[in-house]
């Protein structure tokens, strides 16, 4: 008897927590491709009017790029900082270790709002609120955390001795970093880098707190959905979920890349 093989009970709770978590995209998804001037479900007809209206409306493309532009700079400052911190913390005394990743990574338990507070307070005593600059900066110090964590496992799994030996052969820290320890590292920063990507593109809270003259796109979907409830905003949605899940799996299947090459 197979003591690991989970239950039948077990199985089908799996399954519909799959399902409730999965259950609003199956709402979004057709709502966004209905012709009708309202959020309707199930739609009454089949139409891309919504995805047009969204591509050619100035405002929706513009508040897109600002989000691009924000989530590419964070992406950059997050996933090197992050990286730096995971090489510092492994290479850290054992018992400093679990206390330092905890420090790395606690932005992830703290509100966000908390968080966008400080840094408004901040960025308006030195003038410097209403810039894309500080939301990326802000943003980084919440995707840094993913980028720690992913990293860091990595990190764990690789044989340090491959470093030794390159320091003993001639090569500088660096080179021997640069030769041993980095190319096997790689697929695990690009799936963080992704993760970093999509907590910046879709992060709303600090955005409403930094941003006034320029909208990020989380920023004009929630002013659409208060002010107008445009339908636009499932076809919105409809992309990010679509764009968003394809990058996910991307993540992982670096991810798993990584396991595969790392493993003894």
């Amino acid at each position: 008897m197979n003591l690991m093989k989970p239950s039948l009970g077990l199985r089908i709770y799996f399954w519909l927590m799959v399902a409730y978590m999965i259950f609003p995209v199956l709402i979004v998804i057709p709502v966004s491709f209905s012709s009708s001037e309202f959020l309707r479900f199930p739609p009454q007809d089949i139409s891309a009017r919504w995805y047009m209206v969204y591509f050619s409306d100035p405002v929706w493309k513009a508040a897109t790029i600002t989000s691009f532009r924000v989530a590419v700079l964070s992406t950059v400052i997050s996933t090197m900082a992050g990286t730096m911190a995971a090489l510092a913390i492994s290479r850290a005394p054992n018992r400093t270790q679990t206390p330092l990743t905890f420090v790395a990574t606690v932005p992830i338990l703290i509100p966000h709002i908390f968080i966008a507070l400080g840094v408004f307070i901040l960025a308006l005593h030195l003038g410097l609120t209403d810039s894309e600059v500080t939301l990326a900066l802000a943003h980084s110090a919440v995707a840094m955390p993913f980028v720690v964590l992913i990293t860091s496992a990595a990190i764990r799994q690789i044989d340090p001795t491959i470093e030794r030996a390159a320091r003993v052969l001639g090569a500088g820290p660096f080179r021997a970093f640069r030769v041993a320890t980095l190319p096997p590292l790689i697929p695990a920063i690009v799936a963080a880098a992704i993760f970093a990507f999509f907590v910046s593109f879709d992060e709303l809270i600090i955005a409403q707190f930094l941003m006034k003259g320029n909208e990020t796109l989380p920023m004009r979907i929630w002013a659409d959905l208060r002010l107008d409830i445009s339908p636009v905003v499932a076809a919105v949605s409809g992309l990010l979920i679509v764009v968003t899940t394809l990058a996910m799996a991307l993540a992982e299947v670096l991810r798993r890349r990584t396991v595969r090459t790392l493993a003894p």
